[in-house]
């Protein structure tokens, strides 16, 4: 009974927890940010490279740590982390004092992605509720984009003010998404080993999973490529509006209004599913996003609808897709998978986010969004072919022999 209350107070404090930290009142701003730092979009990008590096390289070990030391603990050290990195954002002066910054912030990415999701679906999965996963999964999302797009707007409004106050409660809001982390209580699974060798074993392990599972590593995939399109999109439209002639109040509005979308696609993701199924989604959302960036190149006058777009197929990718991603993979090795889609992710912003700040240096933002338009196409084309190749639903009997 006692753990029956502990998992379910797991998921009220999810709630909390989530809101707290996409309260990120600089998410809208820091592009502008390292600007008025005097970093040029080159160096944006590569600051903003590095910090995928860093992702790249500490996603696996961190997935694995939560697998076998906890989730919980992992939640914490990520928080700590993310303090001494908003410390350093408002103390630094340089680029290389950004670079630190941005390395500890990744670390600290790193040790809640998966981690929170996992803790979730594991204490459903103890309370024998998994089936309602999708849409507490929904609105927790809700919440977040909500939370988001608060912070987006208050942090618009604050660097018109000032940039530093919004940075000094960014750091308040983190201390207290640490403070709330010690609520959560460890949901044990089967793989308690703390040998030595446990974080090799984790790792190998996983990757087995995933050469069964290949529906599962298409589906991160296809995951990482639309979240690496939405997001470039939405820093670097921060600049992009700004040479328009916007206000950091107006461009706050405007992400705000994104933030807002993405919540209401996010609660409802499961029942827009149910009427256009998985198949269509995918589809649906590869089209949208496509159809975003070329609008941005050619309709200057229309770029806030355009950026709305992005924001509503985030919704709609982020629920579903995490539904459909745990419900294919172990507990015991569910914080690591899941870091493989945030590791995809890194590898994809490594590569797109700094060359979009060169090209945009050299012929403009209108063009830029085209060619990175262009180049989404092929890669999109061919993880939809894959996941049509791989499309079993059920578990194969290969995959209950991996479990066993």
């Amino acid at each position: 009974m006692n753990m029956k209350k502990s998992l379910n107070r797991n998921i009220s404090i999810s709630y909390i927890y989530s809101f707290l930290i996409q309260l990120n009142v600089t998410s809208a701003i820091w592009v502008l940010y390292l600007a008025f730092k005097g970093m040029s979009l080159v160096q944006i990008g590569l600051v903003e490279s590095i910090y995928h590096i860093t992702s790249l390289l500490f996603e696996l070990p961190t997935g694995a740590i939560a697998d076998i030391y906890g989730k919980r603990f992992t939640l914490i050290l990520g928080r700590i982390l993310q303090i001494i990195s908003s410390i350093l954002m408002i103390t630094a002066n340089s680029f290389l004092g950004f670079t630190i910054a941005f390395i500890f912030c990744a670390a600290a990415k790193n040790l809640n992605s998966g981690s929170a999701e996992a803790l979730v679906y594991d204490s459903l999965k103890g309370l024998n509720k998994e089936e309602k996963y999708k849409i507490i999964w929904g609105n927790l999302a809700f919440f977040m984009s909500i939370a988001q797009g608060i912070a987006v707007l208050l942090g618009g409004i604050l660097a018109d003010l000032s940039f530093i106050y919004a940075y000094i409660l960014g750091l308040i809001v983190e201390i207290i998404a640490l403070i709330i982390t010690f609520g959560f209580t460890e949901v044990t699974t089967e793989n308690g080993c703390k040998e030595n060798n446990a974080l090799i074993g984790q790792l190998v392990t996983s990757v087995k999973v995933l050469k069964v599972r290949k529906v599962v590593l298409y589906l991160i995939l296809f995951s990482a490529l639309i979240g690496s399109l939405q997001t470039t999109v939405f820093f670097y439209c921060q600049k992009y509006f700004e040479d328009l002639d916007y206000t950091k109040t107006s461009i706050a509005l405007i992400c705000a209004l994104g933030s807002l979308f993405e919540a209401i696609f996010s609660k409802y993701a499961y029942k827009i599913e149910n009427f256009f199924k998985i198949k269509g989604i995918l589809i649906g959302i590869s089209t949208v996003n496509i159809l975003a960036l070329t609008g941005l190149a050619v309709w200057q006058n229309l770029s806030v609808f355009f950026f709305l777009l992005t924001s509503i197929t985030g919704g709609l990718a982020y629920t579903i897709l995490s539904d459909y991603i745990n419900s294919r993979i172990p507990s015991e090795y569910r914080a690591t998978i899941l870091s493989v889609d945030s590791l995809c992710f890194s590898l994809f912003m490594i590569c797109i986010f700094p060359l979009f700040g060169l090209i945009a240096d050299k012929i403009g933002f209108t063009m830029t969004f085209g060619i990175v338009g262009g180049m989404y196409i092929p890669a999109i084309i061919f993880i939809l072919f894959k996941l049509r190749k791989y499309k079993v639903i059920e578990v194969s009997e290969d995959e209950r022999k991996l479990e066993k």
